[in-house]
């Protein structure tokens, strides 16, 4: 009996992960994309060695631009190949949480994580963006688990895997980084307390970690010492805190929203009656209430680094990478019998409502149009500027003439009045874009008409968050 039951087992947490990766690759057939995404599949748009060079120039680890021009040289460069591999990382933690969870925790834990980190809010999103996130995402979430593990099995092998994990979450991005040292400080607390004996090989681990993570550093350092001039988000305020510790509850749609911040709720509450009642003061609960905790360490840690620097490097999607701990913590604490069912049916609830968003995002409306246009009108050594967010279209219509061989690629020169002198040299046509809600200056205006140009509109374009119109100069 126990050996049927244990086969269900296997095949229910099989079936479940196999359903809810495929809800993350049917979001992936669209050709839409915004600023970020542009500028992340521009910048594989070369060799390998420009990818390195272009990637040491960002302010963002390499890791996922490397992966991005390995798999688009192995199966094209299209939005389609580049979306299935972000979408791999969120797969593997489904994966992880179908086996290595679920041997730790149990099935229902297990199925409750796999839900929360396909369906509750920022999963899908960031799951399917041409970003870094999803694989931050699951080294981070990876190293949060592999840190129980250690406790319970120390073994070489579970030591290694948290040491891996953790340095690629280094690789990936700096506060997927940051997420794991919270791991290794509650590990070191914990050995601290109870296992003292312990410590020697977390020290192993410490310098390991830092060993291999090492090139990475150096490249940090001289990245953040450049920060200030170029890259800078907005300031915290306490309004803005508050919105970011709300921030992996937050749906488009209020139902969902006030589901998931129960869900939370719930979870919270559970953990709170079992340390009142001394049923939940084990070292499970107090493992599961650290990673609730992490999101919020993580929080001040930002908090804090954007008030000493003098350009704020912190913004709320790098918070991203410790919500999946965050949903372990719900997971485990919503897993007992008399629980789970309002959990699951509370989950299921937002899921719903999360990816109907999320269709609308990637599909509510296409850049087909955009794309043909491109290939039919755009001629070898064509010159384009954007009038309104200059940022946003200079990633966006470039990267659009990339797609289709049979397209020629469209150079963005700045600003308007190189733009006309690179064309006349060339020989060759300017376009400009205006961003819905802008118009030409009157400097702009004044620039074209001093040199006997006009502006013809040839198009409408409507992809992912924007809209414009597309000129061609005469």
């Amino acid at each position: 009996m126990k050996k049927i039951s244990k086969i269900n087992e296997n095949v229910t947490a099989a079936a479940a992960a196999i359903i809810l990766s495929a809800v993350f690759l049917s979001l992936v057939w669209n050709n839409n994309v915004w600023m970020d995404e542009a500028f992340t599949a521009s910048l594989v748009h070369t060799d390998i060695a420009g990818v390195i060079k272009r990637s040491m120039a960002d302010t963002l680890p390499p890791l996922y631009n490397i992966l991005l021009k390995l798999s688009t040289d192995l199966f094209g460069y299209s939005t389609y190949v580049m979306k299935i591999t972000s979408v791999v990382p969120m797969i593997l933690t489904i994966a992880l949480g179908a086996t290595t969870v679920r041997k730790r925790f149990g099935l229902r834990t297990a199925l409750l994580f796999m839900i929360f980190i396909t369906g509750m809010p920022l999963m899908l999103y960031y799951g399917v963006e041409i970003r870094m996130y999803s694989l931050g995402f699951f080294f981070a979430t990876a190293s949060g688990i592999y840190a129980y593990e250690v406790i319970y099995e120390p073994t070489a092998k579970k030591w290694t895997a948290f040491t891996l994990f953790s340095v690629m979450a280094g690789y990936s991005h700096h506060f997927a980084f940051v997420t794991v040292a919270f791991s290794y400080l509650f590990l070191l607390l914990y050995f601290i307390i109870r296992k003292r004996d312990m410590i020697k090989g977390w020290l192993k681990c410490l310098l390991a970690t830092f060993v291999l993570y090492l090139p990475c550093l150096i490249i940090t350092l001289r990245q953040f010492s450049r920060v200030s001039g170029y890259f800078s988000m907005p300031d915290i305020d306490i309004r803005m805190f508050i919105q970011y510790c709300l921030y992996p509850y937050t749906v488009g749609m209020r139902l969902a929203t006030l589901l998931c911040g129960l869900i939370m709720l719930a979870a919270l509450a559970v953990f709170a009656y079992g340390m009142i009642r001394g049923k939940k003061r084990d070292i499970t609960a107090m493992y599961a209430f650290w990673c609730f905790l992490t999101y919020y360490f993580v929080l001040l840690f930002g908090t804090v680094v954007c008030h000493i620097m003098s350009a704020n490097i912190f913004v709320d999607r790098y918070l991203f990478f410790s919500t999946g701990l965050l949903w372990l913590f719900a997971a485990i604490m919503l897993s007992e019998e008399r629980s789970f069912i309002p959990a699951l049916v509370a989950a299921l609830a937002v899921g719903i409502c999360v990816y109907t968003v999320e269709w609308q995002v990637e599909y509510g409306n296409t850049a087909d149009e955009e794309i043909a246009f491109l290939r039919e009108h755009v001629n070898e050594g064509d010159v384009y500027f954007s009038i309104g967010g200059h940022e946003e279209m200079q990633n966006c219509i470039p990267f659009y003439t990339y797609l289709d061989k049979d397209t020629a690629e469209l150079e963005f020169v700045y600003p308007l009045e190189k733009a006309i002198s690179v064309s006349r040299q060339r020989g060759t046509n300017l376009w400009i874009t205006v961003l819905d809600g802008f118009t030409p200056s009157d400097e702009e205006q004044k620039e074209l008409t001093d040199n006997g140009l006009t502006m013809e509109k040839m198009a409408d374009f409507d992809f992912d968050r924007y809209k414009c119109e597309m000129y061609i100069v005469r």
